[in-house]
């Protein structure tokens, strides 16, 4: 019955691929009326949301955000399934510790699956989706990344994962001719290199630089298509995986839900038959989102604000209604803050990206805000070429973003390595003084 049910919403997916935005903007409005009424009935907290800003469930476009920490904190009275935060946390972590990811949690409206998620951000979140939201997801995802669907079908395709947690699903809906393989982000790399190299999937998912640091192992996999997820895909991260396994695309998630999709033609769309996206511009072209998920019942994201920042394009050439995501670029409170000449200003993480990836022979970093006016520069390898040239270039950089190099202290030195399963961060301001 599983397979079934998300086969259905994968054929059902391609009804939803909208091709006129008028069309895509009707949609978001009957899918709000009818979601909202329901969250708001269940949900006290986004019931007292509207009711303190003194908004008709009509307005739900003019309602104040809230960011994932107001989420967290209401926890308890914002989730739909009389779940604790503190029970959630417990199975969860449970989880994580003993990598066992198939436990549930009993709600009156069925078992809910748990899990974690830091973020790229830094700020520690736990989800609850049900087992039919979990199908609907795996139908979405099946449509937009299974290479040629639905004739892909036909044929036996492998899809390994590589991921911090495995939830099972997949493997629940699998079939002779759709494998699931999950890969633990904690096993050794070259156990998980030769284990991929022996399964040589059709479909490889996984973070950029763990993709990477498997060809860096030895995995010598061809699948037909290379799914980025979980961190920022940086030009330097797609070429090397399109050399070293095949073509790259991304999918955009977070613990907020299935935010972004590939077309046809393999750019990152916003998956808006199924989220609602506003803007709030912070300088320079980039947007931070503020979504509402047109769908999702269990954990209600009503007008959230993510802290990502991303370039979005005015069109594809595709065709399709969604708009085109050119980069996610991070997250907002991972640009930097330094001196200018007149005050403080603002150093976006694309900037430093851009100048690390002109040093050459530099095959990793990360770069971190400690202090008003200090950057550490951590190098793989740090030797005497690259250690001068990537504080020229990250200086080059700050010039170009408006700040005062010659107040800013620049120190290289090495890079440890990023303990598995930890998501990559190559630019991060650790220092908060001042800064909101």
């Amino acid at each position: 019955m599983d397979r079934l049910t998300v086969l259905g919403h994968a054929l059902g997916e391609g009804r939803l691929m909208f091709r006129d935005r008028a069309a895509l903007r009707r949609h978001q409005d009957r899918q709000a009326r009818a979601h909202l009424r329901w969250v708001a009935a269940h949900s006290p907290f986004t019931a007292r949301r509207f009711l303190d800003a003194g908004l008709a469930l009509s307005q739900w476009r003019e309602l104040p955000p809230v960011d994932k920490a107001g989420m967290m904190a209401a926890f308890d009275t914002l989730n739909t399934a009389d779940l604790r935060l503190s029970d959630v946390l417990a199975v969860a972590r449970r989880a994580e510790d003993t990598r066992d990811f198939t436990p549930t949690l009993p709600t009156p409206r069925g078992p809910v699956t748990v899990g974690l998620s830091s973020g790229t951000g830094g700020n520690a979140g736990a989800f609850v989706v049900s087992r039919a939201e979990r199908l609907q997801w795996a139908g979405v995802v099946l449509r937009h990344l299974l290479p040629g669907f639905p004739l892909g079908l036909l044929r036996k395709q492998r899809v390994a994962f590589l991921l911090r947690a495995d939830g099972g699903l997949y493997r629940s809906v699998g079939s002779a001719r759709l494998d699931f393989r999950f890969l633990d982000l904690l096993r050794p790399l070259d156990e998980l290199a030769a284990e991929l190299s022996a399964d040589q999937p059709t479909l490889l998912i996984g973070p950029p630089s763990v993709l990477r640091a498997l060809l860096d192992a030895g995995a010598t996999a061809q699948p037909e298509r290379v799914v980025s997820v979980a961190e920022v895909l940086e030009d330097d991260d797609r070429a090397a995986l399109e050399r070293g396994f095949g073509p790259v695309v991304q999918v955009y998630q977070a613990t907020e839900g299935l935010l972004g999709l590939p077309c046809p033609h393999g750019h990152l769309h916003l998956n808006e038959a199924h989220v609602h996206f506003d803007f709030e511009a912070v300088g320079d072209g980039y947007l931070r989102p503020v979504l509402t998920d047109l769908r999702r019942a269990t954990q209600p994201m009503v007008r959230h604000r993510l802290d990502d920042l991303l370039l979005l394009s005015d069109g594809c050439s595709c065709g399709l209604a969604a708009r085109r995501v050119l980069r996610v670029a991070g997250r907002q409170d991972d640009a930097l803050n330094l001196p200018g000449g007149a005050g403080r200003v603002t150093v976006w993480p694309d900037f430093l990206r851009g100048a690390m990836n002109r040093v050459p022979g530099l095959r990793e970093y990360r770069v971190e805000q400690t202090g008003a006016a200090d950057l550490s520069v951590m190098l793989h390898p740090l030797t005497p070429e690259t250690r001068p040239e990537a504080c020229v270039q990250v200086r080059r950089a700050l010039e170009r973003s408006g700040a005062d190099a010659t107040q800013v202290r620049v120190i290289a030195g090495p890079l440890a390595p990023t303990p598995p399963g930890v998501k990559r961060r190559r630019v991060q301001r650790l220092w908060k003084g001042g800064v909101p």
